[in-house]
């Protein structure tokens, strides 16, 4: 089963994040298929990529299902390739919009926050726990969106903030309910489609500092410890812990 499903009418692409029995954790194949889907969407006429998840949550991060049988080598496999789909969607050519409800956790809250346009239901909780057990993924990227003093807070903090919170910090450009999804989609497809293609690709170039090899740098550094595994290890017994409780 495709872990995403993709649907394509106009200029507008929508993607939904597909394992609602996983909470919608990016498991290496979705980071892979959104991978290719953003890369497919440079060159056939989207104008507005759309992110969603099924199921309660939009995303809860980092997939450990394959955690036990994984190598530190798979692993850091996994992290940069979800760090390269969160920096093919940061730099995309085209706008790209994430609508989040639920649980937004960890590299799910570094895929909303690698969206142009950002809006999160009233029952959004966001939590950016990577650095609790080493990992540095997306955190330039939550610095330019808050300032860095904000990231510095909010980075491994294990308190989870709401929808508000989120808005008052930059994080999300809108609070809405999934009721109203569609009508801020029109309004800003309306504005993107008033400029074109190659200038809106332009000023979306011009408007973002380009951290890549340093993003890609630091996340290699931090995933490629030699305790990774028991880092992330312990990381996952406190919060199996905490769960009971």
């Amino acid at each position: 089963m495709n872990t995403i499903r993709i649907e394509h009418s106009g200029h507008i692409k929508r993607v939904t994040l597909n394992r609602p029995e996983k909470r919608n954790a990016i498991s290496y194949e979705m980071a892979c298929e959104l991978l290719a889907v953003a890369k497919e969407a440079e060159t056939d006429g989207t104008r507005l990529l759309i992110l969603r998840g099924e199921g309660q949550g939009f995303c809860a991060g980092f997939d450990f299902s394959n955690f036990d049988d994984a190598s530190p080598g798979d692993l850091l496999l996994h992290f940069v390739r979800i760090e390269q789909m969160l920096q093919a969607i940061a730099h995309a050519p085209y706008d790209t919009m994430a609508l989040a409800h639920g649980q937004t956790i960890g590299a799910g809250a570094d895929l909303l926050l690698a969206c142009r346009h950002r809006a999160g239901s009233e029952d959004m909780r966001m939590m950016f726990p990577g650095a609790r057990f080493g990992l540095i993924l997306g955190s330039r990227r939550l610095a330019e969106c808050v300032g860095s003093d904000r990231a510095q807070q909010l980075i491994g903090n294990p308190r989870r903030i709401d929808a508000h919170q989120a808005k008052d910090f930059g994080i999300l450009t809108a609070v809405l309910e999934a009721t109203d999804w569609h009508a801020y989609e029109a309004q800003v497809l309306e504005h993107i489609l008033e400029i074109p293609p190659d200038a809106r690709a332009m000023a979306l170039h011009a408007c973002k500092r380009d951290t890549r090899a340093v993003d890609l740098y630091d996340l290699v550094q931090s995933g490629s410890v030699p305790d990774i595994k028991h880092r992330v290890a312990e990381y996952l017994a406190k919060v199996k812990a905490a769960a009971k409780k």
